[in-house]
């Protein structure tokens, strides 16, 4: 019974509702869109939705917290060439072809070259 009280907090909060609302324009965008460009575009109109219909202050919200999170994504991928879903996963990229590979690879299994110097 708790966790029908913790989803019901969960439901009324304005953020989440608001994020429900990004992924059905989502849904309905990737349709016609591939899925980078979907993301935006539902964001987008949800915040002009969002905006017209209620306030502004909760896409504001919303918007903060996706761009702390492509923020903790980006930055070091940018200052420090560091993808961080790629270390979580146990994989680097390749420098030759650019494939997944495992972390401690000594030769890429889909070009051949050496990553002995990585």
């Amino acid at each position: 019974m708790e966790n029908f009280k913790t989803l019901e907090v969960l439901i009324s909060n304005k953020t989440f509702q608001f994020f429900l609302w990004v992924g059905i324009l989502q849904l309905l965008a990737q349709v016609f869109l591939e899925r980078r460009f979907a993301f935006w575009v539902s964001i987008l109109f949800a915040t002009a939705l969002w905006a017209m219909k209620f306030e502004l202050l909760t896409p504001l919200k919303a918007w903060l917290i996706v761009l702390t999170i492509m923020l903790i994504y980006f930055l070091p991928k940018k200052l420090f060439e560091f993808n961080l879903f790629l270390h979580l996963r146990g994989k680097k990229r390749c420098p030759m072809c650019f494939s997944e590979i495992h972390k401690r690879a000594k030769i890429c299994p889909f070009c051949k070259s050496s990553l002995e110097r990585l």
